[in-house]
């Protein structure tokens, strides 16, 4: 019993998935990490800019996510962020890769480890939707101090 524990402990090790290494080998070619553009986006911060399930969709199919695709599920609608993504990049496209939720953790957590900040385009993007965000904000607190100034004056 304890070889066969001791086996599997072994074979599960060395299958794990190494999010580092992965990056290095298939995404560093397009991506940096806190480097700016390339390619791609820099995808310095990418795990507080989105969540893990939107991230997933765009990895394993970056087309379904820009444009919409009514046949596969969970790609019917284009996504707005994805494709003022692809506006900033274009006209190349990300190919569509294989890759679960948990090896995208992994390749998430090598990012976050390096403890960069993002360059290029999409920090512009980033900066823009926070100062948009900001702004709305501001409008509701004065539209909530008129309605309550109209209200008293009722």
């Amino acid at each position: 019993m304890k070889f066969v524990l001791m086996f599997t402990f072994i074979l599960s090790s060395s299958f794990a998935f190494d999010g580092a290494k992965h990056f290095k080998q298939n995404c560093a070619s397009c991506h940096t990490i806190g480097g700016g553009d390339k390619t791609g986006p820099d995808l310095a911060g990418l795990s507080k800019r989105r969540k893990i399930d939107w991230i997933v969709k765009f990895v394993n199919y970056p087309e379904g996510m820009i444009s919409g695709d009514e046949e596969e599920e969970g790609y019917e609608k284009a996504d707005e962020v994805a494709k003022k993504v692809y506006a900033l990049y274009k006209p190349t496209m990300m190919p569509e890769q294989e890759l679960d939720k948990k090896q995208i953790k992994a390749i998430l957590k090598y990012i976050d480890s390096l403890k960069k900040e993002p360059k290029g385009k999409i920090a512009t993007l980033a900066q823009t939707k926070k100062a948009v965000r900001k702004e709305l904000r501001k409008e509701r607190k004065e539209a909530k101090k008129l309605n309550k100034a109209q209200k008293k004056q009722k």
